[in-house]
């Protein structure tokens, strides 16, 4: 019975690492195509993913030891800010192309 828990754990980790991979991917490629406050967006976005793709990382196969443990930690702080920051880039935007900001010239 255990070591159907250890398989699906290391199952779900692969995924995990597997699928911030691919999103990081995605995220490079639109950071490639856009523009202007877009693209300040999506540079956020893609640096979150690169940071949690490092914690989650480290936190995975270096799981026992306690300073990379801390790190990883620390590194998922740093992720919500950025992703934060993107979202709040993003928000602007949005707010912007509804006017409900006022557009710089």
């Amino acid at each position: 019975m255990t070591m159907d828990f250890t398989l699906v754990t290391l199952v779900a980790d692969l995924a995990t690492l597997f699928l911030l991979f691919l999103s990081l991917v995605f995220t490079a490629g639109i950071v490639w195509r856009v523009e202007k406050e877009l693209d300040v967006s999506y540079k956020f976005f893609l640096a979150a993913l690169v940071v949690l793709l490092l914690a989650e990382s480290l936190g995975k196969f270096f799981s026992e030891t306690q300073v990379y443990a801390m790190i990883s930690s620390m590194l998922k702080v740093v992720f919500g800010l950025l992703l934060l920051v993107g979202v709040w880039t993003m928000r602007d935007i949005v707010r912007k192309l509804d006017g409900e900001k006022d557009k710089k010239v």
